[in-house]
């Protein structure tokens, strides 16, 4: 049941994404006029600035390159004629942009350079607090639940001011939704909701209205009153269909099902899979079509029609898998295909330096023996120059040489780290895992820890092809992978990650995943020896301008580890010495890696440069 619980959340959140279908007529007139407009207003001018931020916002849920190309002349025409308000608007527009790319660090490098400037404007709090609405979806999204409220209600705080009805219909569904997410708050958060939805209806927005709608009866299923989750999604479908909107019924009859199957309802729960099952293939929706093939499943096994609920199941499985296949390949092959131009170019010129190294000492010798032959009555003052010469030219030989062994050593590196982001053995396991608990009919377990292991595979592909990522968000995959590997050793030990309040982790630069080789050998080579629980901890400390890690455990310390285990440890920890060697020649540091041996356990202390992203 849990599955369901998380299924319906996520209809929610694809549902947002899709909401302008609803009103597509209504929205296609407005584009056309704005794009006549712009056809009419050539002068670059404050007028064309703002027309082009508003159409920008209307691609954004069309074609997100045309958003940016007609955001960009907003930003260059704005700062040509010195508008600060249009820098800021453009700004806020380009965050936006980037944040529905899912590129989320520039979405907020936007938003705080906006707001930046509106320091020097008067009389702009409710931009300002909107530019915070849009930092506290992030907060919301990262599971920053105070951060985000403080933020929402920020921006109710100035739209109640200025009587800005849209931006508290914004305001008080976003309050909403977030206090929803919470058993002790989801009261509140229904009142909030209702508070939007009355206000929607009054200034006669039915877009908000759907969406406000939605999150009601999500809001009650939470409380496990499905008859009024019912009775908003049947409003929901209701609307839906008037406007002929065949994605969102898809959405809510399968929302009804889950209910359905809740209360239980069976036989109605069938009556509305089958109508997802039908309008999902009708529209080429993969995703849900897999979602109505499960509830069949779940109906059937309550019937106990196991051989028809194994096949609906496999039905499921088939489709999820061709769904996530398709989100995946396409952004996997251009990852590996980016890696090896990367290798080849890299090979090449190092190849292409040694050649000309080569040649150009070939003519220097030659150049050496004829002026040696010719010159044989100065041959004391030539030698002298020659000998200068020559140790110049070695001096250069071996600064370049070490520049090329440098390049090779880089190269050699990021191969090694983009393989062991990913251990095969970890990937094995896991898989074994998620079919032990399926093999076993253990839903939630099986879909918990799915869930767990392909977000860290999403965030390790990620973060593999960037040099730095955020602190935060690397403090987010080792607590995805410890998760993992505890529910793998049945909860064999405990874990704790602490940060200074001297580092701010979401604006602090690190080399992606450089400390996951030592939580793979506490917990492996130290805590799983153990037959008693174990404890691994992790701190972030600021000392002057290094940023200082310390990854302690109580396992059983690396003497009375099993020799087995020494070649991959080893592995592990020479690669990351490679990788701090490789900072400390390239930034000019003095980042250093120390491992000491405990009475119980082991401590690894590793100090970085402290590089801030902003």
């Amino acid at each position: 049941m849990h599955l369901i619980h998380a299924l319906l959340k996520k209809s929610f959140c694809c549902f947002v994404f899709m909401m302008s279908a609803v009103l597509f007529s209504q929205e296609q007139k407005e584009l056309d006029s704005l794009i006549i407009q712009l056809e009419k207003q050539t002068e670059k001018d404050s007028i064309r600035a703002q027309l082009l931020v508003t159409t920008s916002n209307k691609f954004v849920r069309k074609d997100l390159a045309k958003s940016y190309e007609l955001v960009e002349e907003a930003f260059n025409i704005s700062k040509a004629i010195k508008w600060n308000k249009g820098l800021v608007l453009a700004l806020r527009q380009m965050g936006v942009v980037y944040y529905r790319q899912g590129n989320i660090v520039k979405a907020t490098e936007q938003w705080y350079k906006a707001l930046e400037i509106l320091k020097t404007i008067e009389n702009s709090e409710l931009l300002e607090s909107s530019i915070y609405n849009n930092l506290a979806n992030i907060y919301s999204d990262s599971g920053e639940f105070e951060k985000a409220l403080t933020y929402y209600n920020k921006l109710l705080f100035f739209s109640e001011k200025l009587n800005n009805k849209s931006s508290q219909i914004i305001a008080l569904t976003n309050i909403g939704t977030l206090l929803t997410e919470r058993e002790t708050s989801i009261n509140n958060g229904i009142v909030s909701l209702e508070k939007a939805l009355a206000l929607a209806r009054e200034v006669g927005n039915d877009r908000y209205e759907l969406s406000i709608l939605l999150n009601i009866g999500l809001a009650y299923k939470r409380k496990k009153d499905y008859q009024k989750a019912e009775f908003y999604y049947l409003k929901v479908q209701e609307l839906a269909q008037e406007s002929n909107d065949t994605y969102v019924q898809v959405l809510v009859f399968n929302n009804l099902s889950n209910i359905s199957i809740l209360k239980p309802d069976y036989a109605q729960g069938e009556i509305y899979a089958n109508k997802t099952l039908n309008l999902a293939k009708e529209i080429g929706a993969v995703e849900w079509e897999a979602y109505a093939w499960e509830n069949l499943s779940n109906i059937y096994e309550s019937r106990n029609q196991n051989k028809k609920a194994l096949t609906y199941y496999k039905n499921h499985i088939k489709l999820i898998d061709s769904f996530n296949a398709m989100q995946n390949k396409e952004e996997l092959a251009s990852l590996e295909a980016k890696h090896k131009y990367n290798l080849e170019k890299q090979l090449l010129n190092t190849a292409h330096e040694k050649k000309q190294l080569l040649a150009e000492e070939e003519i220097n010798r030659q150049k050496l023996i004829k002026n040696t032959t010719i010159l044989v009555g100065f041959i004391v003052l030539i030698a002298s120059i020659i000998g200068v010469t020559l140790f110049r030219r070695k001096q250069l030989a071996v600064a370049k040489a070490k520049e090329i062994e440098l390049k090779n050593k880089v190269t050699d590196t990021e191969l090694k780290v983009l393989r062991a982001q990913m251990n095969p053995h970890f990937i094995f396991n896991s898989l074994n895992s998620i079919n032990s608990y399926i093999v076993k009919n253990d839903t939630e377990s099986a879909t918990n820890y799915l869930t767990k292991f392909s977000k860290l595979v999403r965030k390790t592909l990620e973060s593999s092809t960037e040099k730095e990522v955020l602190l935060k968000d690397d403090i987010e995959i080792l607590k995805n992978y410890l998760d993992i590997e505890n529910k793998r050793l049945n909860n064999s030990f405990t874990y704790s990650i602490k940060v200074d309040d001297a580092i701010d982790a979401g604006n602090t630069l690190i080399p992606p995943l450089i400390f996951q080789p030592f939580l793979e050998n506490s917990i492996w080579h130290g805590i799983a020896q153990m037959e008693r629980s174990g404890h691994i901890s992790v701190e972030f400390k600021k000392e002057n301008n290094v940023l200082f890690c310390i990854v302690d455990d109580n396992g059983v310390g690396r003497k009375q580890a099993i020799k087995v285990a020494k070649e991959n440890t080893s592995l592990g920890i020479n690669l990351t010495k490679n990788r701090i060697d490789i900072i400390n020649a390239q930034n000019k540091t003095k980042g250093s890696l120390r491992i000491i041996d405990k009475a119980q356990g082991v401590r690894v202390e590793v100090k970085l440069p402290l590089k801030l992203a902003f």
